[in-house]
């Protein structure tokens, strides 16, 4: 019995401060871009993403007319 009830003890928990405190530190630790990079990279992004949208739609529209001719 008695070895049961130190089982169930836990311990108290951490301070929230603590918490608070290791991740000031890790985001102290982060190496942010440069907004310049950050730019570059947001354009390489809409610009993939319409390349991609523009090519979707093509290769739709391709098969909508294949496959509307074949069923006529």
């Amino acid at each position: 019995m008695g070895d049961s009830e130190k089982k169930s003890k836990k311990k108290p928990a951490a301070k929230k401060t603590s918490w608070f405190k290791g991740l000031k530190g890790q985001l102290k630790s982060i190496s942010w871009p440069t907004p310049e990079t950050v730019g570059k990279q947001t354009a390489a992004v809409v610009f993939i993403s319409v390349i991609l949208g523009v090519l979707i739609t093509v290769i739709d529209v391709v098969f909508r007319f294949g496959l509307g001719f074949l069923v006529k």
